[in-house]
């Protein structure tokens, strides 16, 4: 019972605290309500509340962790000086990191450096989305390949939902049919002695979505294909793949086991996953099917 009292106080003097700073601030040269979203395109939008009092000018700052304190305020450089009627600030991004924002305000020629998280800095990250593409029948297969950039990943994982295990995880023997079938598609194989393929990476899964489907699947990447552990990765994959999940991400899943199959030396398995998604991406799947019956032909000799 005395630590809830403690508790309460706390939660009580941090309250009183935060009023009586905002209501100093309120009098001073600070903007307020500050915000940062993702807007169209390449764009990050940030506004605030103008102080009450004259300010002759705003400073725009910007960190990839939150800005809280006047040291870390101190090795940063404006991204943005802007005259003291702005209310706003479109910020122009290149990747899908997360971006912090801090708004100071100069009277004369003293900046007021003073950091209220919440009001004039911000608290949670804001990054660019990628807007959903409308669904393409195939992907070109001349296209450079995409390499999973690890470093441009929230660490911020979901509860895994482990549900229907052992599907698709026992390898087996492709009959004659589906070896023709594959060499018809893949077209004339001669086993050349070509080196293995780079992992591929559809663009709607190089950034971590904010939930559904697509999180399942990309936390699938991220711990397990990405890191080359493909055992796991087509464990986990026919795991996803035996619950009911949308159609884009059934496709993308497909194809991802094909390459966990792939890269495991399991290239009957591989092959068989690409034909089954070959209607989606004919030109992709066969590049995958084609190098797959390379290595099943050396294998052999």
């Amino acid at each position: 019972m005395k630590t809830f009292y403690l508790k309460v106080l706390g939660a009580i003097s941090a309250a009183l605290f935060f009023v009586s700073f905002s209501a100093a601030a309120a009098d001073r040269p600070i903007v307020t309500d500050i915000s940062a979203a993702a807007g169209k395109g390449k764009f990050i939008t940030v506004s605030w509340i103008l102080p009450k009092t004259e300010v002759t000018s705003l400073l725009i700052f910007r960190d990839t962790q939150p800005i809280a304190s006047y040291s870390q305020l101190a090795g940063l450089t404006p991204a943005a000086v802007l005259d003291s009627k702005n209310t706003g600030w479109m910020d122009t991004v290149t990747d899908y990191i997360d971006y912090y924002y801090a708004v100071i305000a100069v009277t004369g020629q003293k900046r007021y450096d003073i950091i209220i998280p919440s009001m004039n800095a911000t608290v949670n990250g804001a990054h660019l989305k990628i807007s959903p593409k409308k669904a393409a029948p195939d992907v070109d297969a001349s296209a450079a390949e995409r390499l999973y950039p690890e470093g441009n990943m929230r660490e911020t994982p979901l509860p895994y939902i482990d549900l229907i295990e052992g599907m698709y995880t026992t390898g087996t023997d492709m009959g004659k049919p589906a070896r023709d079938q594959a060499k018809q598609l893949a077209g004339k194989s001669g086993g050349q002695k070509a080196g293995p393929l780079d992992p591929y990476i559809f663009e709607e899964d190089l950034i971590s979505p904010d939930g559904g489907d697509d999180y399942f699947l990309f936390d699938v990447l991220k711990t397990t294909f990405i890191r080359k552990k493909y055992d796991d990765s087509a464990a986990a994959l026919g795991k996803l793949l035996g619950t009911n999940r949308s159609e884009g991400v059934t496709r993308r899943a497909k194809f991802y086991l094909g390459e966990s199959y792939y890269f495991r030396g399991r290239y009957s398995d591989a092959v068989k996953i690409f034909l089954s998604i070959s209607d989606e991406y004919p030109a992709l799947t066969k590049k995958w099917i084609d190098s797959s019956l390379d290595f099943m032909t050396l294998s052999a000799q």
